[in-house]
């Protein structure tokens, strides 16, 4: 009985500890880029530069909106932006190599500065939110619930680019 209790305890710790290691070591980041001026396509912005910077205004990543939907993709110092031109296996590798890069600095993140064709917009403060997935049901097989947890953060960044301003910020 004593036996099986310390492999019941032993199995859960595991569990528990491999989740709390996952969700500590791959993040997401989530960036919405929108222009209140524009009306159409909910005012998504094609082909912006983004440069994300920390309390001192260093910089910490680039990233850059596609060309057709608006997607903000960051570039990964070695691997690039993860993009859909790339194959299912370079994308898989891509994600995972951006994902631990981003634990390295995204809790740093204060400031973003983005130029929209002739307009610049520097050091715009953002509000990051978290969210953590739960270390209790990565090991479900279910679609919803399941898979190793990631901890996620998301900023929103709206510009009126008629008048390169910022009309708001949020996470």
């Amino acid at each position: 009985m004593r036996a099986a209790l310390v492999i019941v305890i032993g199995v859960l710790a595991g569990v528990l500890g491999f989740g709390y290691w996952h969700r500590s070591s791959y993040t997401t980041l989530m960036v919405v880029l929108t222009d209140a001026s524009k009306k159409e396509r909910d005012g998504r912005v094609l082909n912006a530069e983004l440069v994300f910077l920390d309390a001192s205004s260093r910089p910490l990543a680039r990233g850059k909106t596609d060309n057709k939907l608006g997607i903000v993709l960051l570039q990964h110092p070695a691997s690039g932006y993860c993009g859909p031109e790339l194959s299912l296996d370079s994308y898989r590798a891509c994600v995972v190599a951006q994902s631990g890069w981003l634990t390295r600095w995204v809790d740093d993140l204060r400031f973003v500065s983005v130029v929209i064709g002739n307009c610049r917009i520097e050091r715009v403060p953002v509000e990051v939110t978290v969210t953590r997935d739960s270390l209790f049901t990565w090991w479900i097989p279910l679609g919803r619930w399941g898979g190793a947890p990631y901890t996620h953060y998301a900023t929103r960044l709206e510009v009126d680019v008629r008048v390169c301003a910022v009309t708001s910020y949020r996470g």
